[in-house]
Order: structure tokens, then sequence, then C-alpha cells
């Protein structure tokens, strides 16, 4: 195991009544990395997610949490992993603030200090001496993720955990997870079907389909080199795509004074001046991004999005 590594995913198979729902599922999460997960419905994020955390100990491969196998040190979870996997587990007969407090001395050494922390950074504190009873959805899941993140976990996985959440409230949340990795060192497994979310907020996103991981997308590099685009700013448009034309590059007129060009970054660079030298002066020039979501429609071969 690399030394930086909190997370190894070696050669996971998981079968349910004869059918793969896991098939040779290969990852690993970096020391404050922050990975996205995203597929189809039923792809396999929820289980591989339930792998890793515990819930389910019946597979074939290996999960190591800071180099420690969970199938030989099954407390290696316990202790350096929070998660929010489907729905919170609360007691709804106790307030938001005595669900933390019982869940704190069941962890053991947590403070209230660090209880009133994690309240006041998730915005809870309007809310959490109210019975969880009274709560609506996306209540309960900042409560579970209040809950996760008792103890500082190493490591921690969320599942949809922008799910029920008013819109106003998913950014409170995105710069939570980002606090949590840049000052306490977390490392972050986030599914969500919100790809903007996932594309603002990760470092990494994994394509999972059919059980598989199809591709990983590095969000600090260019999302796919192949599809890069500029927009040109010019008079002669005309002229502009016979120019690329010449060169065996796609040009696009979509507007009287902007050209779509399928160019890399270096291309740019090196056709400007050539267009002074042949008298097409150009205006402004700025590059169209592939969305995360383009990336993925493509990858997935379809236009389903969970």
């Amino acid at each position: 195991m690399e030394d930086n590594n909190i997370l190894e995913v070696k050669k996971i198979r998981k079968e349910y009544k004869n059918q793969v729902v896991l098939d040779n599922v290969n990852f690993s999460i970096r020391k404050g990395e922050i990975i996205g997960l995203v597929g189809p419905n039923g792809a396999g994020k929820t289980t591989i997610m339930s792998i890793i955390v515990g819930l389910i100990n019946n597979y074939e491969g290996n999960v190591l949490i800071d180099g420690q196998d969970i199938k030989m040190n099954k407390k290696v979870y316990k202790k350096q992993v929070g998660c929010v996997i489907e729905a919170p587990g609360l007691y709804p007969n106790l307030t938001g603030y005595e669900n933390l407090m019982y869940f704190s001395e069941v962890f053991g050494g947590i403070s209230k200090e660090e209880v009133d922390e994690i309240v006041k950074l998730l915005g809870l504190k309007d809310y959490v001496h109210k019975k969880t009873k009274k709560y609506s959805l996306g209540m309960k899941q900042r409560l579970g993720i209040a809950q996760a993140v008792l103890g500082y976990p190493k490591l921690l996985i969320l599942d949809e955990p922008t799910n029920g959440l008013d819109p106003n409230v998913i950014p409170h949340i995105r710069q939570f997870i980002k606090y949590v990795t840049e000052e306490k060192n977390i490392s972050v497994l986030i599914s969500s079907h919100i790809l903007t979310e996932i594309e603002a907020i990760c470092d990494r996103v994994l394509f999972i389909k059919n059980g598989k991981i199809i591709e990983e997308v590095n969000m600090h590099e260019s999302i796919d080199a192949n599809n890069e685009a500029f927009i040109f700013e010019t008079d002669k448009t005309g002229e502009l795509v016979e120019f690329f034309s010449s060169k065996s590059i796609d040009a696009v007129i979509i507007d009287e004074r902007k050209v779509h060009v399928k160019i890399t970054d270096k291309q740019a660079e090196s056709f400007l001046p050539q267009l002074i030298q042949v008298g097409i002066v150009v205006k402004g020039m700025y590059k169209q991004k592939v969305s995360l979501e383009e990336k993925f429609i493509k990858s997935m071969g379809e236009n389903v999005i969970e």
C-alpha cells in the first residue's frame, strides 16, 4: 500500500443470487482527497460503499483502510470510517443533540466541544434540540453527516448526502466537506446524482456501470482532452472557417462573430501567429469546457443519470 493512501479497494467481486453486481473493482483514495462515484441506478455504488464500511461481508477481494485489511481487523472501519449510507440511523424520540451526544459516548473520546463545533459548522443550531422524528428528510441527512464526522474519522463515506436537502443548503454541505478534507485531512468517497456538485467538489471521479469502474476522471485536468474546443471571436468568421478547414480541423460558425473550433490548448497557441499572418484578427478566444455530465453521458452511452 502506498503511504499516502487511506483506502485501497482491490479486485472486489460480489454476486447476489448468481448475478454479478461488482466485477473486479479497483481504486484507491489518498489522504485528504475527495473521490466521486457516479453511475446509473443499480450500477453498484451503494454495494461498494456498504462493503467498505463493513455492512456487507461476503465478497471476493480486499479492502484496506490505512493499510489494514478489514477482513482481518473488523474494528478498523468502526474507528476510522464515518458514513451516511441510505437513511441515517437516528433515534426518533431523542433530539438531534441527544443523538450526537449518545453516539459520541458510544465512539468514545469525543468532547462536547467537538460536538458543538460540528453542529455549528453544519448549521444545525436552530434544529438540534428538536426531536428527530419531527425532522424533514433534509434535516435527517444533515444530522447524519454530523454523526458520521464525530471524532473526525480518517475516511468519510457519503451516499447521496444531499438527498432531500433544499437547494440553498447544498452549497453549505459542499463547503463543510471541503473544510473537513482541508482542515482535518479526512478523505471522502461521495456518490450523488447531482453531477454539478460532484464536479465542484471532487479531485477525481469514478464512473461505474454494471458493477465495473469504466473510467476515472481527474478533475484537476481537462475532463475530456479529446473533445477540447475553443470559441474564436472575429469579424472574419468565413475566412477563419476556411483557415481551419485547410488544416482538416472542424470549425463551425455559431453567430456572425463567433466560431467554434475543436482544438487543443497547444494548437490554439500555435495558430494565433498564423492567423495574424493571413490577416485574420482574433478579438477574443476562450476555452469551451466539457462538463462532467457531458463526459458521463458519453462514457455511459446512454442518457440516464442517477
